[in-house]
């Protein structure tokens, strides 16, 4: 720490300036470089509205909301009363130049390579617009010709792709933002985002609102694959979507004519196809409930629903003996039943819910049943608590809290919202139970390994939080395989019963892969909706007829 005695007192009679920015605390250990490798990715992704320059205090504030188990302490002193500026750290990637949007983080990285790659003949494009990427495009593509460059012709090939990367990016910002207007959101931007490979998804950065929509179209037309000599597949996915979850017409001749500009029709076209094949898929929902149990074993029958578009529209109850093997000759009877349905509704059966016991949830794999084909090679099974369907009198408000929690986890902008529980969360039941009660946790909740009373804690656990994960018996899930979650988790529970079927197939080189680790219990919005179906008596009692 400074001395300020000494600098008050020094040479210069006080008028000095000094700011300091800390890792931790006195004698507080810091680990794995944590800060400096947050306060690295924080400059070069740069602060929304903090200005042409990051100051102390500004990083300051943005990493202790990423840091814990470490205090980050800064501390300033300004005796210079003549200084015209604050101090500051370092440059702020994200300040807007002269009002208009600027490129984010990867548009930044990429062009000052470009440039430099060019030479000093061409300048940066200030102000950040269309007129003056063309500029530069047409500065580039003279000093091609000429032969004056620096680097060698491919690199100057790739200066030019930059160029044209970074037009279609703002020509897409500029669409988006007139098109979508009010409708475009933090997370319905992050839900848009296409499934990528990982190595891109670990790109994804946490940042919000305008700055977000910058970072993911950079992301998507500079840094994710290319589809053949396609560098829009992803970005015109991502755009689709957008307007589905908007509800706006993708059939708009504002659409197509962005999409012209981007040389990207045909692509478009794919996307929009692809989208509703995606929506048909979606329309189907099969639900196959063993609430009927009696004391955790296996029940006396299942009880059937298809749902379309939300809607029970059909409804079977199908008795059986009670045991395991009977349960999955009947379950292949119930998807036989739902295949038959849908086909008189002319829309695929895809997704496949399985509502049981906590004590049939820990010792059963429903996707794994097998009458002929395993059930989870051809479904997407989510595993549901039957508890929600008809929950006693004493539970009645496990629903709506669920909802709440939900609410908060819809909200979450950084990373997967998810509180992971310790060993010594495990082994305290009673006072877990009292954090549960206090609403200290109404997330998901998922644990790095299995404890040993995992039925005790899942019963608890259950009724307070919407999302329970877990790994298998003897695997213990390192940091790396923990933040698998950041990298998927809007595009779960899908991608784990995708992981099951490709490890059913042998395949393990994906980082996606390692999901298939993981066990879940999965209430969303839809299957709350579905639950509230039931909050009528009458509903309960149509349910067995």
């Amino acid at each position: 720490m400074p001395d300020l005695k000494a600098l008050v007192a020094g040479v210069r009679g006080g008028r000095t300036r000094v700011s300091l920015l800390m890792a931790s605390g006195a004698e507080q250990p810091a680990f794995d470089l944590t800060f400096s490798r947050q306060l690295t990715e924080l400059l070069r992704r740069g602060i929304p509205d903090a200005g042409r320059q990051a100051s102390v205090s500004a990083l300051r504030d943005k990493l202790r909301h990423t840091i814990s188990g470490q205090d980050v302490v800064s501390t300033e002193h300004d005796g210079d009363h003549l200084s015209v500026q604050g101090l500051w750290l370092a440059h702020n990637p994200c300040h807007a130049r002269g009002g208009r949007p600027g490129p984010g983080a990867l548009g930044v990285e990429d062009l000052k390579a470009a440039l430099e790659t060019v030479g000093p003949a061409v300048a940066w494009p200030q102000p950040w617009s269309l007129t003056e990427l063309d500029r530069l495009r047409h500065d580039i593509q003279t000093i091609k010709k000429s032969g004056t460059g620096i680097g060698p012709i491919a690199l100057l090939h790739q200066a030019v792709h930059v160029v044209d990367g970074l037009r279609v990016c703002l020509a897409t910002q500029s669409f988006l933002t007139s098109w979508a207007g009010n409708k475009l959101t933090t997370q319905r931007l992050r839900r848009a985002l296409p499934a990528l490979p990982a190595d891109v998804y670990a790109l994804v950065p946490d940042t919000t609102g305008t700055a977000l929509l910058t970072d993911l179209l950079e992301l998507l037309v500079l840094r994710a694959p290319r589809y053949g000599d396609s560098h829009t597949v992803f970005l015109t996915k991502f755009v689709a979507a957008l307007g589905a979850d908007a509800g706006l017409d993708l059939s708009a001749s504002e659409v197509t004519a962005w999409a012209d500009a981007c040389g990207a029709r045909i692509e478009l076209n794919d996307a929009q196809d692809d989208l509703a094949r995606g929506m048909a898929a979606q329309r189907l929902r099969l639900v196959i409930s063993l609430h009927a149990t009696v004391a955790d074993d296996w029940p006396e029958s299942l009880s059937l629903w298809l749902l379309d578009g939300g809607t029970v529209c059909e409804r079977a109850e199908v008795a059986c003996a009670p045991t395991q093997a009977a349960i999955e000759a009947k379950l292949g009877e119930a998807v036989r039943w739902g295949r038959s349905h849908a086909r008189l509704r002319q829309a695929p059966l895809k997704h496949v819910d399985v509502a049981a016991p906590t004590a049939l949830i820990l010792r059963w794999r429903p996707e794994e049943t097998d009458f002929g084909v395993r059930l989870g090679v051809n479904h997407d099974v989510v595993v549901r608590w039957s508890m929600r369907l008809d929950p006693p009198a004493h539970l009645w408000w496990i629903n709506d809290h669920a909802r709440a929690g939900l609410e908060k986890m819809n909200a979450c902008t950084t990373g997967a919202p998810v509180d992971w529980l310790a060993e010594d969360d495990a082994s305290q039941p009673q006072a877990l139970a009292e954090r549960l009660r206090d609403g200290r946790y109404t997330r998901a909740v998922a644990f790095a390994q299995r404890p040993a009373h995992l039925g005790q804690l899942m019963e608890l656990l259950l009724a307070y939080v919407p999302v329970v994960l877990w790994p298998d018996p003897n695997h213990h899930l390192s940091p790396k395989e923990q933040s698998l979650l950041d990298l998927f988790w809007d595009h779960l529970p899908a991608h784990l019963a995708e992981a099951y079927r490709r490890r059913w197939q042998g395949g393990c080189a994906a980082p996606s892969d390692r999901l298939a680790d993981l066990r879940s219990v999965w209430h969303d919005l839809e299957w709350l909706d579905f639950c509230s179906w039931f909050d009528s008596h009458d509903a309960v009692h149509r349910s067995a007829s």
